[in-house]
Formats: C-alpha cells, structure tokens, sequence
C-alpha cells in the first residue's frame, strides 16, 4: 500500500513540476483577437489670411455650417451651406471626397470645431476650421457672396 501512495504523491508532484515551472507553452493557447483602433486626424484652426491663403493653394470643399438666419448675410464663396444641427448633416457630408480638404467656418468659429470633429470621425483627414468664422472674416475686409444652398430649409 505504501508504494501504490508513494506512486500517486510522486506522479501528482511530477505534473505540477512539470505544469508550474515549465517554459514550454500550454497545450491550448487563447487567441486574442486586439481590436483595431483606426487614428482620428486632427483638424487646424486657421485665421482668415491663413484659410484664404490655403483655400487658394490647396482646393478643397467649403463648408459653411451656420443656420438659415445666419447665411443671410453671405457665404464665402463656392461655400456648401448646411446647418451644423440639420437632420441632414452627416450624410451631406459624407458625399464630399474624403481625401480632399475641408475648410469648414459658422458665425464665430465654436459651431465649426464641433463640425470639424465630426468630419475627422466620419473619415476625413485634412480639415481646416475658421478662427472667428465669417465674422473675422469680413473685420478682416475679405467678401461673402450670396448663398449656393444645396441642403437644409434656407
């Protein structure tokens, strides 16, 4: 009886050696799958000489974000005009060509950096927002033309 014990305490002890201490790898190893994170770009904040100057050099799509009450007063030209908050946003935006930039302005300049963020979560990688929106735009004596609506009530 004391060598059928001695057996089992030595095998018991042989694989929990063998398990513990072991560089070899286990005989079931885990996949683990690690998600993708895609990279969000990150847009500038240009002054109005800056965003005229690289609307100029660089073409690309305008975007005006402001409200029907807001456009009134003019659009920077060849400006796309829809509303930051239009039902509408999110798939206008989506027919522009990702890989060209966006110069993206509203009144003032907060409503664009919100916009800019959901064009570079949307997919865009080069957007450009307006410091001071139209406002510094004409304080700094460059023009507006009427509105080239293409989306929203306006």
């Amino acid at each position: 009886m004391k060598k059928i014990t001695l057996l089992a305490l030595t095998l018991v002890a042989s694989f929990m050696f063998n398990s513990c201490g072991s560089d070899e790898p286990a005989e079931e190893t885990a996949q683990v799958e690690i998600p993708t994170v895609r990279k969000i770009g990150t847009f500038k904040n240009l002054s109005p000489v800056e965003f005229k100057k690289l609307m100029l050099s660089k073409p690309g799509t305008v975007l005006d974000v402001r409200e029907s009450n807001e456009v009134r007063s003019g659009v920077i030209e060849n400006a796309i005009v829809i509303g930051l908050y239009n039902d509408e946003f999110n798939e206008t935006i989506n027919t522009f060509e990702k890989d060209r930039p966006v110069y993206v302005y509203d009144e003032s300049g907060s409503m664009s950096v919100i916009a800019a963020k959901t064009l570079l979560s949307n997919g865009f990688s080069e957007v450009y927002s307006l410091v001071g929106g139209v406002t510094a735009w004409g304080m700094e004596g460059f023009s507006l033309v009427n509105p080239n609506i293409i989306k929203g009530k306006f």
